[in-house]
C-alpha cells in the first residue's frame, strides 16, 4: 500500500482547472481499489506520498524546477500546441511522464526522458457515471471548450442545417452535467493541427451513455465503434453534418449509439490499466489474497443491496416497472425487493469512504439517519466485518414508519409529500431481518426509532467518523446535523444523500453550515448525494478526502 497524492494545478483565478476532475477521480477511485491510499488536492505536492501532477503546464519555470523527485507528470494535453513551453517538455528529463494518447507518447519518445514515457489511457470508475438523461432533451447539438475558426464554421454549418446547437464555455460540475443531460449529441471537434482524438472529453460522455459525434482522428483507434465520426477534410462539413442530423431523426439509431458506447468504455477499468504503470508493477507481484477474498465480498455485498445483482425491477410511481441499469447506477429509482435505492455510485462512496476510515484510524462509530429497507447501514457493517473491525457498531437511526407530516414551522418542508409515499416505511422488524439475511445482525449494529428530533438528543454515541444523512426534508436534515454534527470526529466524513434532489434537504444544508462557518468543501457523488471531509482544524477548507 502506497500514500499517492493527485494534484489539480490551478493559477488563482484559472477556472479552466476543471477539466481536470474527472480524470482526477478516476484515479482516485483506481488507486483506492488497487488498495492504496489516495487524496485529490490543488496546487499542493508532498515529498511524503507519491505525486501525480494533472495540468503541469500551467506551473511556472521555477515551480517545474521544485517538484520533488518520484512525482509523475499525466500529461493530458496535445504536444504541439504552442501554449506547451520547453521548460513544459524538459520535465521529462526529471521526472516519470504519463501520457493518454499513444501519438504523444510518440512525440515524448523523441526528447530526452529519464524514464520510458507510459502510455495511462483514459479509464472507467462507476463514479465517473452521474449524468441521467433529460426525458425531453431541447439542445441538438451540444459543444464545449474553446472556439477557434474552425469550430465556429462547424457549429454555424449545423445551425444552417437547422439543428438547435448549444454553445458553452467555461463552464464545469454542475452545470456542465446539466447541459449534457439536456443534449441529444455532444459534439468533440478539433483545435489543434495534430487532430488528436479528445477521450479526455469524450470518456465522462460515453461513461454517461452520451451520443457523440466526432471528427476521425488518426488515434481514433476501437472507439470508431461506438462513436459516430466523420471526416472534415479541407473544410467540407457535408458529411458531419448529414450523419448528425440523421442520427438526430433516428431516435432508436441514436439510443443504440449510446448503449454500444457505454458498454464499451464501462469495460475499460481505470484500475486495471493502473496496475501496469504504477511504481514495480504491482500486476506482475502475487496477489494479495486477502485484499482480494475481502474486494470479492464486498463487490457481491454491493450488488446484492442494490438489487444489480438479480436485476431488480423498479416499481416506483413515475417509471417503467423494468430494471434499467443506468438509473440503478445513479439510484434514480425505487427497487422492488433490493435493499437500498442509493444506487451503485452512491454505494460506492459510502464503502470507499468507510474503508478510509478505517484505513486511516478516524475514531468513532458510523450512523445513517434514514435507513429505508437498511441497505447502506448492512454495507458499512458488511466493512467492518471484512476488515476484522470490532471497536465500532454502525447505528440505524429512523422511525420505522415513514416520513413525518412536514412542520408547520418549517416553511422549507412547506408541501413537501414524502410522508404520503406508504413504500417509504419499513418496519423494524423487516430492517433486522434484511441484517439477518447477510449474516450481519449482531450487537455492534444498534436501532434508533423514533423521529430524529427525540431519539438523536440522547442517543449514547460518543464520537462518529461517519454520518450519513437520509432524511429527505429540512427538518429531519437540521435535526441530525443539530445533534451529531459536533460528533463528528476530526477528518470524519459528512454524506448527504438528498442534496441535489430535495430543495429542503440543500437548504438546511446550506443554512447550518453558513450558521457555524463551515468551509469544507463540499464534493458531489452522483447528482444527488454529496459528502465532505469535516476540518482535523476548525475553521479550515482543507480536503483530503476520499471520492
Amino acid at each position: 500500500m502506497a500514500d499517492y497524492l493527485i494534484s489539480i494545478i490551478r493559477p488563482t483565478g484559472y477556472i479552466h482547472s476543471s477539466c481536470f476532475q474527472s480524470i482526477a477521480e478516476s484515479l482516485d477511485s483506481a488507486l483506492r481499489t488497487l488498495g492504496h491510499r489516495s487524496a485529490i488536492v490543488q496546487n499542493i505536492v508532498d515529498r511524503q506520498a507519491i505525486n501525480i501532477v494533472l495540468g503541469a503546464h500551467l506551473l511556472s519555470e521555477s515551480e517545474m524546477r521544485s517538484l520533488p523527485g518520484g512525482t509523475m507528470i499525466y500529461n493530458l494535453e496535445q504536444l504541439g500546441s504552442q501554449h506547451l513551453t520547453a521548460p513544459y517538455h524538459q520535465l521529462a528529463e526529471r521526472h516519470q511522464i504519463w501520457d493518454y494518447s499513444p501519438l504523444n507518447l510518440a512525440r515524448w519518445n523523441e526528447l530526452p526522458c529519464l524514464f520510458p514515457p507510459r502510455l495511462v489511457e483514459i479509464g472507467y470508475v462507476p463514479e465517473l457515471t452521474r449524468i441521467v438523461s433529460h426525458p425531453e432533451p431541447d439542445i441538438d447539438v451540444l459543444f464545449y471548450g474553446s472556439l477557434n475558426q474552425h469550430r465556429r464554421d462547424l457549429l454555424s454549418a449545423f445551425e444552417q442545417a437547422g439543428a438547435k446547437v448549444h454553445y458553452a464555455f467555461g463552464v464545469y460540475g454542475q452545470a456542465l452535467d446539466a447541459l449534457i443531460a439536456r443534449a441529444r449529441i455532444v459534439l468533440n471537434t478539433h483545435f489543434y493541427p495534430t487532430n488528436l482524438f479528445e477521450i479526455v472529453r469524450v470518456s465522462y460522455l460515453l461513461a454517461n451513455s452520451k451520443a457523440v459525434v466526432s471528427e476521425t482522428s488518426p488515434d481514433i483507434g476501437p472507439y470508431a465503434d461506438v462513436i459516430a465520426a466523420f471526416p472534415t477534410e479541407d473544410g467540407n462539413f457535408t458529411q458531419i453534418v448529414e450523419g448528425c442530423m440523421e442520427l438526430l431523426r433516428d431516435d432508436p439509431r441514436r439510443r443504440s449509439l449510446e448503449q454500444r458506447g457505454f458498454a464499451f468504455f464501462s469495460q475499460r477499468s481505470q484500475s486495471r490499466i493502473l496496475e501496469t504503470v504504477l511504481p514495480g508493477d504491482p500486476s506482475h507481484q502475487p496477489l494479495d489474497p486477502t485484499r482480494e477474498l475481502r474486494t470479492l465480498y464486498l463487490d457481491l455485498v454491493q450488488r446484492a443491496l442494490i438489487g444489480t445483482l438479480y436485476e431488480d425491477p423498479n416499481h416506483d410511481r413515475w417509471s417503467p416497472h423494468r430494471f434499467q441499469p443506468q438509473l440503478r447506477e445513479l439510484g434514480r429509482d425505487w427497487p422492488s425487493q433490493a435493499h437500498s435505492m442509493i444506487g451503485n455510485v452512491r454505494m460506492t462512496n459510502l464503502r470507499r469512504i468507510t474503508e478510509y476510515v478505517l484505513e486511516n484510524n478516524i475514531p468513532g462509530d458510523l450512523i445513517e439517519t434514514g435507513v429505508w429497507r437498511g441497505g447502506a447501514c448492512i454495507l458499512m457493517r458488511a466493512v467492518l466485518k471484512a476488515y476484522g473491525a470490532t471497536n465500532r457498531r454502525v447505528w440505524a437511526a429512523d422511525s420505522f414508519c415513514g416520513l413525518p407530516t412536514p412542520d408547520p414551522a418549517v416553511a422549507a418542508d412547506a408541501g413537501d409529500t414524502h410522508h404520503t409515499f406508504t413504500e417509504l416505511a419499513v418496519s423494524l422488524e423487516q430492517v433486522q431481518s434484511n441484517f439477518a439475511k447477510y449474516g450481519l445482525l449482531d450487537d455492534t449494529v444498534h436501532f434508533l426509532k423514533g423521529w430524529f428530533a427525540d431519539t438523536l438528543p440522547t442517543a449514547p454515541i460518543e464520537r462518529l467518523a461517519l454520518l450519513r444523512l437520509d432524511g429527505d426534508m429540512y427538518g429531519s436534515t437540521m435535526d441530525t446535523l443539530t445533534h451529531l454534527y459536533d460528533k463528528v470526529s476530526p477528518n470524519g466524513f459528512i454524506i448527504v444523500d438528498d442534496y441535489g434532489a430535495v430543495a429542503g434537504c440543500r437548504q438546511a444544508i446550506h443554512d447550518f453550515r453558513a450558521a457555524r462557518n463551515i468551509t469544507d468543501p463540499i464534493q458531489p457523488i452522483d447528482g444527488y448525494g454529496v459528502y465532505w471531509q469535516r476540518s482535523a482544524q476548525p475553521q479550515t477548507a482543507a480536503n483530503e478526502a476520499a471520492a
